[in-house]
């Protein structure tokens, strides 16, 4: 820092800064460049990218997300994604869970164990080819619901981003609908045939949508509590 004499200016000319600083009138250079250390750079890489992910992750998740644009859910999921990425991703695939996204939820207020009492099962069958096993169940028993409740429908979807750029790779989506009443279901697999690039990260999420009918039309039961969308299982692919 040096102090101006003779004309005083404030502002910035080329590379120099004009101020003032407790009534003197100061300067000072501007460097070309400024030293970061590997650390900072690296944090700042990871906020980036998880930034980037997240926005991605809901893109492709779009269906299976109650709330779409309250903000508290997107920083919870870039916030987790960010604590992932600092972590150091490993090779992983079910039933391993993957820290900060397995359990990973879309709607803190609602959880899915609270409201669906069976396990849905995830996992790999074959290279690029994941499973999920849905036990047999008698509906008023395995799912808490509302009053009214006339059908559930039980959403299911994949989705993939790559972990070096964040960009969106691909999704899968699939839907169940389940009478809400005392009639036993018999149990089911359902196949998911997705692509797992290397250095790509991804997600399964369960949704359940309650609904009930009113004359004849059918309506989405808007109770935050029984909108539950939750991630169930994750794969990570590394070269």
């Amino acid at each position: 820092m040096g102090k101006q004499k003779g004309i005083y200016l404030h502002g910035k000319l080329e590379n120099v800064l004009y101020y003032s600083w407790k009534g003197i009138p100061c300067e000072r250079i501007i460097p070309a460049t400024v030293y970061q250390s590997p650390v900072v750079i690296a944090h700042r890489n990871a906020n980036g990218l998880s930034t980037t992910m997240g926005a991605s992750f809901r893109k492709l998740l779009a269906n299976v997300t109650p709330y779409p644009k309250k903000m508290k859910m997107q920083t919870a999921v870039r916030i987790a994604l960010l604590k992932w990425l600092k972590g150091g991703p490993v090779n992983s695939e079910p039933p391993v869970s993957v820290p900060f996204i397995s359990g990973l939820s879309f709607n803190e207020t609602s959880r899915l164990k609270n409201c669906l009492k069976v396990p849905i099962t995830f996992a790999l069958n074959a290279p690029n080819e994941f499973v999920l096993r849905i036990p047999e169940m008698i509906p008023t028993s395995a799912f808490n619901a509302p009053a009214r409740t006339d059908h559930i429908q039980l959403k299911i979807a994949a989705a993939c981003c790559n972990i070096t750029t964040g960009e969106a790779l691909q999704n899968y989506n699939h839907y169940i609908t389940i009478p809400y009443n005392s009639v036993s279901i018999a149990s089911h697999t359902i196949s998911l045939s997705l692509q797992t690039p290397f250095n790509s990260l991804t997600i399964v999420v369960i949704a359940l949508d309650y609904f009930r009918n009113v004359k004849e039309t059918s309506s989405v039961i808007l109770q935050e509590c029984f909108r539950p969308s939750q991630v169930i299982g994750a794969v990570v692919k590394l070269l």
